[in-house]
């Protein structure tokens, strides 16, 4: 440039000297100088992406927070499920109309926490008091049958392990409970009890009504009345509750389970069996008793029984006139058509047995009529002639031996030996000649029986001998 400038005097000294040529001007540009414009020309466009980079990230930025502001003035909404209930609290402090603070469910709109906060808890739940007054098990899926027939009656309740509950006249008992509630009144439901101990609060509440309640109530009317105790212990359990402001409200109680001491269940169990096997075996006996009765007289027994309650009657009052012509009613009602059983069977026989013995006299009258001409013309000759057939029929029989002494023999001693089968046959007659007259005996001696009413304990009862006159209510006199 410098050489340039100093160029211009002498091209003006020149042009005055010679002709006017045209003007010519040649600029260079140093290197820094043109690095530097280069430069700024190549940034020009990162400068505007950057920019718009920015723009947008503002842009996006602006979004992000509007978003969090709606969803920060959302979170207060809340959704509230069936059978859920819950309050509004701002800063602490329940919100709501006095009496309209319990929220309903649905969608329940409301501020954002810190400012404000909605606490939800299940309206309505069930609480159970399964050991608390139950006796410790044995062993696990045990049932109250098995306990009961395992059940030791020397071994004591222990208090620190059995659960169980003192009635109104000091027996011990054990109970089993289940109880729902409802939380009637959230505002003071939250304001006097932690919403996670409401459940421990209610068990507390039925433990203290149980023992208040069945301290008024005997064992028998404890186990035998369906719905009277487990009434009793809810009105003293919701006493305690409502005394301590608590905002619930017991439901329904109901005792699943209540029973007297397992020992005593199974010593009453078994005398209650053995009351049933009595009853069995008393209906077992009126059953035989009719049976025998239908054998012995045939369906019109009960007519019989009277009249012989009327005889043992006037036997006992010592009324022997009366008593006997009621024994002889009894006979003749014995011997009437309708009469069945054995008793008939004996009357048959009797009778049947009455009209061979008087066949048997008949024929003896007869053949003793027909002899009596023979006796009267010569009755030694009869005489001399009945003792031979009878002397014929006796040596005949079977077991009777015959020994022959030849004539002329003196006084001597014989011992004689009888067959063997000679002998079976007597013993074989005499056992039958004696079970025939045992039989007849038994059939001709009256029957006896001691009745209801002549039956002691402390004293020997009425006994008559075969006669009928001798033993208590007959005396000898």
């Amino acid at each position: 440039m410098a050489d340039a400038d100093q160029d211009f005097p002498s091209q003006d000294s020149q042009e005055s000297e010679s002709p006017r040529r045209g003007a010519r001007a040649q600029f260079e540009v140093s290197a820094p100088v043109a690095a530097e414009a280069a430069m700024r020309q190549a940034m020009d466009p990162a400068n505007q992406s950057l920019g718009e980079a920015l723009r947008l990230s503002y842009r996006l930025l602006q979004v992000a927070i509007v978003g969090l502001i709606i969803t920060f003035l959302f979170s207060g909404f809340q959704t509230v499920k069936e059978g859920m209930s819950g309050v509004r609290s701002i800063f602490g402090k329940i919100s709501g109309e006095p009496g309209q603070e319990a929220l309903i469910p649905g969608l329940n709109p409301f501020w954002p926490y810190p400012i404000g906060d909605i606490t939800v808890f299940e309206v309505k739940r069930t609480v159970e008091l399964r050991f608390e007054f139950w006796p410790r098990m044995v062993a696990k899926n045990i049932t109250i049958e098995q306990m009961i027939d395992g059940a030791d009656p020397n071994a004591p309740i222990n208090p620190g392990v059995d659960g169980s509950v003192l009635t109104g006249d000091g027996d011990f008992a054990h109970v089993q409970l289940t109880a729902e509630y409802v939380i009637g009144d959230p505002v003071r439901f939250l304001e006097a009890v932690d919403i996670e101990k409401g459940d421990a609060i209610v068990r507390i509440a039925l433990s203290r009504g149980v023992t208040a309640a069945i301290a008024t109530l005997p064992l028998s009317e404890l186990v035998d009345q369906r719905e009277q105790p487990a009434l009793l212990v809810q009105a003293q359990a919701q006493r305690i509750l409502d005394d301590v402001s608590s905002g619930i409200q017991l439901q329904k109680v109901t005792m699943p389970e209540r029973s007297a001491p397992f020992s005593v269940r199974n010593v009453v169990r078994r005398a209650q069996t053995g009351k049933e096997d009595a009853k069995t075996i008393v209906d077992r006996a009126r059953q035989d008793s009719t049976a025998q009765l239908l054998a012995a007289a045939g369906p019109n027994y009960e007519q019989i029984l009277q009249m012989i309650d009327a005889y043992e009657a006037a036997l006992s009052a010592g009324n022997l006139v009366q008593s006997d012509q009621l024994l002889r009613g009894i006979g003749e009602r014995l011997e009437m058509k309708d009469i069945g059983g054995f008793a008939s069977s004996i009357v048959n026989k009797a009778k049947s047995y009455q009209s061979a013995i008087a066949a048997n006299l008949s024929k003896d009258v007869r053949r003793i009529e027909g002899l009596q001409e023979t006796w009267n013309q010569n009755p030694r000759q009869l005489a001399r002639q009945l003792w031979l057939d009878a002397l014929r029929s006796v040596l005949t029989q079977s077991e009777v031996e015959v020994f022959s002494m030849p004539p002329g023999v003196g006084q001597s001693q014989i011992s004689i030996a009888s067959s063997p089968e000679v002998m079976q046959l007597r013993r074989n007659a005499d056992m039958t000649r004696r079970k025939q007259a045992a039989i007849i005996l038994e059939a001709l001696r009256p029957s006896w029986q001691i009745g209801v009413k002549q039956m002691t304990l402390d004293k020997a009862g009425r006994r008559l001998d075969e006669k009928a006159t001798q033993g208590f209510g007959r005396e000898n006199k």
